[in-house]
């Protein structure tokens, strides 16, 4: 009778098929982590530009304020 899985004849003979299994779920896991970290680095980005522009426009208010307030007193002492 002839076995369809037939053992090895060597014992010592790495089983190639589970290699293969372990370097492509290696690989696989090795996407997923770069894909992980790129899409972190992108959405850091965009924070970083969008409190920079954020900045910019507190710095803007505060610039307008002040003449906003000379004007409003000088409307009170006339």
């Amino acid at each position: 009778m002839e076995l369809i899985l037939r053992p090895n004849e060597n014992l010592n003979d790495p089983v190639w098929s589970v290699i293969i299994l372990l370097c492509c779920g290696l690989a696989f896991t090795l996407y997923c982590v770069i894909y992980i970290l790129r899409l972190s680095y992108k959405e850091l980005e965009e924070d970083v530009q969008e409190s920079e522009q954020g900045q910019e426009g507190d710095c803007k208010q505060q610039e307008a304020e002040p003449g906003q307030r000379n004007s409003e007193e000088s409307k009170e002492r006339r």
